[in-house]
């Protein structure tokens, strides 16, 4: 295994930690669905053979009647459970991921590494590729192990033979799987890698769209765009022509199986053969036989299914850990416990030959600190310097770890194409937390539940869905539920109603009363007087 798919597989483990306990309950529901399949096919033979060989009455039957009516209700609801704990711990694994990813990020702009505009798509569609691994593969794995166990033990009771037929054909099935998807992680890994990259080049023929219409490189633009494209689309095949491949050799093999027990039980009972037990086969022995032959290649099915999730998640993987940020830089240190931040000589790269210089500040721990001035003295390039999000030069001491997190409340709240809940949750530890009381607290409550799907409803691209307000009332929200200890705010209050804005200046409030730190950029004169530390810009600053 290449270095590569060593870290994948790392990567894919970590992630899986906060999910073990909804892996562990739908794995537990899995075993207990497969229990419910035999029952309720040894109810059925049973009821045939009493009604059809020994020709008992209906109204002897009623008990069987009872089992097979619980056998059934039990599968349903013990798959429908299956399902909804393989959701939930996809839905903790994927949203665990989009926060090391977003803090990889903010890394890398701490040690001044630029981030391709054409990566955003990693947050949502290649994070998103790990949704079947977590939902399907991971679990899938033990009970294709376990679920043609707890079958083949019902079948050598049955009949050894039977037993004997299927235990040979199960293990082929696996080995044959493997020899056609040895190379389904590297596909898989180029598909994402040549998603990843269509991305980033029409981005950046977007981004340099006017350029390219004065130098006349429309052609250019557009053959770039369709190797892209075209590159993307081969990757495309090859993934599909390996998932029909591998399913076809699962077919195969299964079908001779059923086929070969099907022969011999069809055999036994006509009175063709009688070795091996053949002659003692009943209309209930070879009946219940029969319908368990497919049940017992049913999960293996399934995971070829799967087995193609776990690649595409490979793929994905490599690409979520590639170039990790290694060590912060030098210019950030730690300072003592009285101040959350302080800056030293901090002067801000605005272009390559231009800076913006600060005088030194510092940002007390616990406190709400507004920094004011008028437009265009630096007020928000001051934040993304402290955010890591701008490259600077000059020292930013801090309290804690210089890794931890930051909530950040921007002028336009950043809002994933995705549900309500993920958005959030995209600050927050722990998602199953009720969100419903800091709803409340910021007037977002009755707008949710009005809502087509409630907190699953999903929104547009920018937050398409929800108003202005309600879209900073959301992001007001995710910075409540999260846990982290700095939060920084750059124009909460701006363009909003009186209802809202006071509802925004309460929380911050409330925020410091909790011990965190709030540090808020407004012209906001309401805001400004509950300050308990006011840094004023001028704008007299000059570019050196």
């Amino acid at each position: 295994m290449s270095d590569n798919f060593r870290s994948a597989a790392n990567y894919l483990k970590q992630i899986q930690t906060v999910a073990q306990r909804s892996t562990r309950r739908a794995l537990l529901f899995g075993v207990l669905q497969t229990s419910s399949v035999i029952l309720q096919l040894y109810v059925v033979a049973q009821l045939a053979h009493r009604l059809l060989v020994l020709k008992e009455p209906l109204s002897d039957l009623t008990l069987y009647w009872l089992l097979l009516a619980f056998a059934t209700c039990a599968r349903a609801i013990m798959g429908w459970r299956r399902e909804l704990w393989q959701s939930e711990a996809a839905g903790l694994a994927l949203h665990h991921a989009r926060q090391r990813l977003l803090r990889r990020w903010q890394s890398q702009c701490r040690q001044g590494q630029s981030i391709d505009r054409g990566d955003g798509s990693m947050l949502i569609d290649t994070v998103e590729q790990l949704r079947g691994y977590y939902e399907r593969y991971f679990v899938q794995q033990y009970l294709t192990v376990l679920s043609p166990l707890m079958i083949l033990v019902v079948c050598f009771w049955l009949n050894p033979v039977v037993g004997v037929l299927l235990l040979i054909s199960g293990p082929i099935i696996p080995l044959f799987m493997a020899l056609v998807g040895i190379g389904a992680e590297r596909v898989s890994q180029k598909h994402a890698q040549s998603s990843v990259a269509l991305s980033r080049v029409f981005t950046s023929m977007l981004k340099n769209a006017t350029s390219i219409k004065l130098f006349n490189g429309l052609q250019f633009a557009n053959n770039t765009i369709a190797q892209a494209g075209e590159d993307y689309r081969r990757a495309n095949m090859k993934t599909l022509k390996l998932a029909f491949l591998s399913s076809a050799v699962l077919e195969f093999f299964s079908s001779v199986a059923i086929a070969a027990v099907a022969l011999y039980v069809g055999f036994g009972l006509l009175g063709y053969i009688n070795w091996l037990g053949a002659d003692e086969l009943t209309l209930f022995s070879g009946l219940l036989v029969l319908m368990l032959a497919p049940e017992y290649f049913a999960p293996l099915r399934q995971f070829a299914q799967t087995y193609h999730d776990r690649a595409a998640a490979m793929g994905a993987a490599t690409l979520l850990t590639e170039n990790n940020p290694q060590d912060v830089q030098a210019d950030v240190a730690m300072t003592a416990p009285a101040h959350c931040l302080a800056t030293q000589n901090l002067q801000v790269t605005i272009t390559p030959n231009a800076r913006l210089p600060y005088p030194d500040f510092t940002f007390p721990k616990g406190a709400l600190t507004v920094i004011s001035g008028p437009s265009g003295s630096g007020k928000s390039t001051l934040l993304r310097a402290l955010l890591g999000l701008q490259s600077y030069q000059g020292t930013v001491l801090r309290a804690n770890d210089s890794d931890q997190p930051i909530a950040y409340f921007s002028q336009q709240p950043f809002l994933l194409p995705a549900s309500i809940r993920t958005n959030l949750f995209l600050y927050s530890d722990d998602p199953s937390v009720d969100p419903q009381p800091v709803l409340r607290r910021v007037g977002l409550d009755k707008a949710i539940a009005v809502a087509a799907s409630g907190l699953d409803t999903m929104l547009g691209e920018r937050g398409a869905g929800l108003s202005g307000g309600e879209q900073r009332r959301l992001a007001l929200a995710r910075c409540l539920l999260s846990s982290y200890p700095l939060i920084i705010l750059d124009e909460p209050t701006e363009n909003l109603d009186n209802e809202s804005a006071d509802v925004i200046r309460r929380e911050l409030g409330d925020l410091c009363k909790s011990g965190r730190t709030v540090i808020v950029a407004s012209h906001d004169e309401a805001l400004i007087a509950l300050a308990d530390h006011r840094i004023e810009l001028d704008g007299g600053g000059s570019y050196v």
